[in-house]
């Protein structure tokens, strides 16, 4: 089944309030605190790395309730990142508070790039391809981030339905180079140092910007979709790496959300075909609520990203 996006029921509440009634807009959800253990490992792990992994950090009731609303917009035809309409989205990533300040320091703030996947466990389905976040400088030199790309997955990752593939930083001539940008950035010499990292629902999963990742190819043996989200992350010290940047402690008002959807949709565009209809709507509601704000063309936080 699915259903033909208006740009009217896009900005209606009560359209988004029918599909996922057991989400709420502007309601009393509340952040749970992620259960996250001591992070001086995690940034141990991190520099030398690239990547975490934190299983069990948010519990099943935190995760099923967005895994059904992913699904259900899935199954309507409706682009994923409308699931970002809803305030459990936004709490889950509060929830993560401390490890992020842990990592960016105090003060640190959301970038306006976020993202949702439900790839099927079906050969034609396949998280986005190898790339790395950010090919500008984004770490001190010892591998200390100025940004931070945070994964959710709500529902288990495994190799059968396209969990994550790094290549280790410590395994990455490219930082001892210092060097993340060129035609050949997505190079791996030995295909033997590649990592795959499936990771169960609930769990925290974070990379620094230069590493190299993907999503694989899922298969029809997988058992169920992947479905999961990223959001991104920046120090507070550093210059904004996209705009407008966003104090993660508030929630954004329902129109604020809207003109973020409608950025993401457009500045991921090439990672994935986009109808002209979606687009248009996207672009209506980037102008209406994100007046002179946000650019609408490709996002300045991916690099050589190729999709599939």
């Amino acid at each position: 089944m699915s259903v033909t996006l208006t740009a009217r029921d896009a900005e209606r509440r009560d359209f988004w309030s029918a599909l996922c009634p057991q989400l709420s807009i502007d309601g009393d959800a509340v952040a749970v605190p992620a259960a996250v253990g001591a992070t001086d490992p995690l940034l141990v792990t991190l520099k030398r790395e690239g990547y975490i992994r934190v299983p069990g950090a948010l519990p099943e009731a935190v995760v099923a309730p967005i895994r059904d609303a992913v699904s259900t917009l899935f199954g309507l035809g409706i682009p994923l990142p409308f699931v970002f309409v809803y305030d459990q989205l936004w709490r889950a990533f509060q929830g993560l508070s401390d490890f992020l300040t842990a990592v960016l320091g105090d003060g640190y703030r959301a970038l306006p790039d976020f993202w949702v996947w439900h790839v099927k466990p079906d050969e034609s389905a396949a998280g986005w391809g190898p790339h790395r976040d950010r090919v500008m400088p984004t770490l001190d030199a010892d591998n200390s981030p100025h940004t931070l790309t945070v994964w959710l997955p709500f529902s288990d990752a495994t190799p059968l339905n396209g969990c994550m593939y790094f290549l280790p930083a410590h395994l990455d001539d490219r930082f001892r180079q210092r060097r993340w940008d060129g035609p050949d950035n997505t190079l791996v010499h030995n295909l033997q140092d590649i990592r795959a990292v499936p990771a169960t629902a609930g769990t925290l999963m974070a990379w620094n910007q230069a590493v190299l990742h993907w999503g694989g190819r899922a298969s029809r043996l997988g058992e169920a979709p992947r479905i999961s989200a990223a959001f991104e992350f920046q120090r507070a010290d550093s210059p904004a790496f996209n705009s407008p940047l966003l104090d993660p402690g508030r929630l954004p008002t329902f129109g604020e959300r809207l003109g973020l959807i409608g950025k993401q949709v457009l500045q991921y565009r090439h990672m994935y075909p986009l109808s002209d209809d979606v687009a248009a709507i996207a672009t209506s509601l980037v102008e209406r609520f994100m007046p002179g704000v946000a650019p609408v063309g490709d996002s300045p936080s991916v690099g050589t990203a190729v999709s599939f």
